[in-house]
């Protein structure tokens, strides 16, 4: 499977967010999950993706990552179909593996029998073969792809699988249909997203998750290109989800991209789409997501579907000045130089003087102004 394009990290993570758990926002137990008990801190320090330091998070003390940015090998692959931009596929685990984040890898599939008069040759790729890189499969609904490629690919050991409800995010796809307008000089993709509520069992564990994707369609002028986007997931232990919502949350909100790595990555995708190009007129109009637009969308996604879940508040950097925005279902907030983030309810809690700490030099992150 092909992984996002990491331009598409940060719109991905407010859609899942927005999902409605029934949060109940009286309750503030995520952090005794993962700080040990009641009084205690819930502390999250900022990491880098491990591979190629693409982008910025903060993760709970102890938590695990695994995987991050990965590249396709057109050769190995055979084809360029999914070897255009960087992929991300990682995982983010709580220090048991029984709750965590997880991106999977979108992907390119082509749908050849969707319209025969473009290719004379569908009658020579079945389903399931491969075709420039890209396996030929039907188009699915986001919830078809969910549960048809995305749970047993991310889940293999998953039973008893449920769809118990469907959120459908219209604002998610008619943003992702106003890039490609943009993108594509007035030609425009269809996009579907949604978010799938999920329950199975996992050694003999009841989980819930919550997953959302969002499905890219060529229509003709891709000839029967599609792709699932915005493939990932939050999930945990059924009786504990409530609770580690707003860590969830906080993890979501945290994605700070960086720069310099963006600037090689559109270089690299413009270098990449010419060898495709070269390798199949079908995929000619390879979608060039830049990260400079994705910017201007992101404020847009965040304010219409990412509130939904937790409350959340915005904050002031007090090193930078800079306004940051963070869940409001602890009391006080800290933050160092480093961007590691302390929440507590504690009103007599300095975490310089917490002997416990590896990191110190915290400040007091206030609520901003208004």
């Amino acid at each position: 499977m092909k992984l996002m394009p990491l331009p598409a990290v940060i719109p991905a993570l407010l859609a899942l967010i927005a999902c409605n758990s029934g949060f109940n926002p009286d309750k503030k137990d995520g952090g005794e999950l993962i700080s040990g008990g009641e009084g205690h801190p819930v502390i999250f320090y900022r990491n880098s993706e491990p591979n190629e330091n693409a982008f910025t998070f903060l993760l709970p003390k102890d938590w695990s990552i695994t995987g991050g940015i990965t590249r396709v090998d057109p050769n190995a692959a055979g084809g360029a179909g999914n070897a255009i931009e960087a992929k991300l596929y990682m995982k983010l685990s709580s220090p048991d593996q029984k709750a965590g984040m997880g991106w999977l890898p979108d992907t390119r599939f082509f749908d050849i029998h969707r319209y025969p008069e473009k290719s004379l040759a569908a009658p020579m790729f079945p389903d399931g073969s491969n075709y420039n890189g890209m396996m030929v499969m039907r188009m699915m609904t986001p919830v078809d792809f969910i549960r048809e490629i995305a749970i047993p690919f991310a889940h293999p050991h998953a039973q008893n699988i449920k769809v118990t409800g469907v959120q459908q995010l219209p604002n998610l796809a008619e943003e992702y249909g106003k890039m490609s307008s943009l993108m594509l000089g007035g030609y425009r993709f269809n996009y579907q997203a949604a978010i799938a509520n999920l329950e199975y069992s996992e050694n003999g564990i009841p989980y819930l998750e919550k997953m959302v994707c969002a499905i890219e369609d060529w229509g003709q002028l891709g000839g029967g290109l599609w792709s699932n986007k915005e493939t990932w997931y939050v999930r945990a232990e059924k009786p504990l989800f409530e609770e580690l919502a707003p860590v969830f949350a906080t993890i979501g909100q945290s994605v700070k991209l960086n720069p310099e790595w963006i600037t090689r990555e559109i270089r690299s995708q413009q270098v990449n789409s010419n060898i495709a190009l070269q390798t199949q007129r079908d995929i000619a109009r390879i979608d060039r997501e830049i990260t400079e637009h994705r910017a201007l969308t992101n404020s847009e996604i965040n304010n219409d579907m990412y509130l939904n879940l937790t409350g959340q508040e915005d904050y002031i950097n007090p090193f930078t000045g800079e306004t940051e925005r963070g869940t409001n279902e602890w009391n006080f907030r800290w933050e160092n130089a480093q961007g590691d983030v302390i929440y507590h309810d504690n009103n007599n809690y300095n975490p310089n003087d917490d002997a416990e700490l590896r990191v110190k030099g915290f400040k007091r992150s206030e609520v901003r102004k208004r």
